[in-house]
């Protein structure tokens, strides 16, 4: 990670950035993405490139869509350099190389007006405007269509410096107010408390940006209309087989029993566990629909050999009597060692 980061932030690299230029094209972005990945001893097949690629460029896109005013991208940006700063915090030179970075972006663009700010947002949307790829992460968030289109939030807070939406007034050609119009705004919007900071230190307030993997996600258990329609058509289609449970049980009297049995002494059992905590297996076991519910056959594999005659019997049945071996010549000696072999 030292690595990318000193390529990524190298003097000259940033001094060529920081140039004024035409927005890259797609080739040479991928080009120096490319570079600054494999900057390192780290290296990644075509496919793993392009699946970080993607993700990458689809995280961005976000962002930048969803900053509530055109100006945020700053605040984006140094939640993205702060992120970097805690992987080097016990690399004072590199760090230093961030920090010069910082600087040279409060110095470059903290005195843009905010319609030159909307241009480069803009800019950047554009840029994006044909990359619709999905995101398992927006998909489970309900931040993501199917088609890879971002769904726009209608609620939390509004951009620093607006007011909650739902009221109209209106002025006379003096200025002075003559009459006020509530309406209903169709969302839950709020206030925002405080602006984010935009000093080398300080509180974003902003968490576009931040790590989206380290927040806690809920276990997915609300259905959309169309998984609805989906699950009621694979219950009417997709009926028990009886023949198969009766295979799954005559394989579970073989292993030992259907039911299980907690081993004895202090040596603990094996679990497996798909979820995160086990929290979220309690609450997605409470708040399962009764339609994805089905009966379960538990295999139990751990009783002892000589308890289970039938298992004992079929386990007899593959022994092979060792016959006396009569050699004929030393060549067959030979082969037959190598067959031990």
């Amino acid at each position: 990670m030292n690595d990318i980061i000193t390529t990524m932030f190298n003097k000259k690299f940033m001094e060529e950035l920081f140039k004024p230029q035409e927005l890259y094209s797609k080739k040479a972005l991928r080009t120096v993405y490319d570079r600054l990945a494999h900057a390192s001893i780290m290296r990644l097949n075509q496919a793993s490139m392009d699946k970080l690629y993607d993700l990458m460029t689809m995280a961005f896109k976000y962002q930048v869509l969803l900053c509530p005013r055109p100006k945020d991208i700053l605040l984006v940006t140094f939640n993205h350099l702060d992120a970097i700063k805690d992987f080097i915090r016990d690399s004072p030179n590199i760090l230093n190389q961030v920090d010069e970075t910082f600087r040279q972006l409060i110095d470059m663009y903290s005195c843009l007006s905010a319609g030159e700010f909307q241009l480069i947002r803009q800019t950047l949307l554009i840029f994006f405007q044909d990359m619709h790829i999905r995101v398992s992460i927006f998909l489970k968030d309900k931040v993501q269509n199917s088609n890879g289109r971002f769904v726009l939030p209608i609620s939390g807070p509004v951009p620093w410096g607006t007011e909650v939406p739902g009221l109209i007034r209106m002025f006379n050609c003096n200025g002075d107010e003559v009459k006020r119009v509530e309406f209903a705004n169709g969302g839950n919007y709020i206030s925002s408390q405080r602006e984010g900071s935009f000093d080398l230190y300080g509180d974003r307030v902003l968490k576009l940006g931040t790590n989206m993997y380290s927040a806690s996600r809920p276990v997915e258990t609300h259905m959309s209309g169309a998984s609805k329609s989906l699950a009621s058509h694979t219950k009417e289609n997709a009926a028990p087989n009886p023949l198969a449970k009766e295979e799954l049980n005559f394989l579970a009297r073989l292993m030992g029993g259907l039911e299980i049995k907690k081993p004895n002494g202090s040596e603990p059992g094996f679990r497996l566990n798909l979820f995160t905590t086990d929290e979220e297996e309690e609450y997605a076991a409470l708040t399962r629909p009764e339609a994805l519910s089905y009966k379960v056959i538990n295999i139990q594999a751990t009783q002892d050999q000589q308890q289970n005659e039938e298992l004992a019997r079929i386990m007899g049945e593959f022994e092979v009597t060792d016959q006396p071996r009569q050699s004929t010549s030393k060549g067959d000696d030979l082969l037959a060692m190598m067959d031990e072999l």
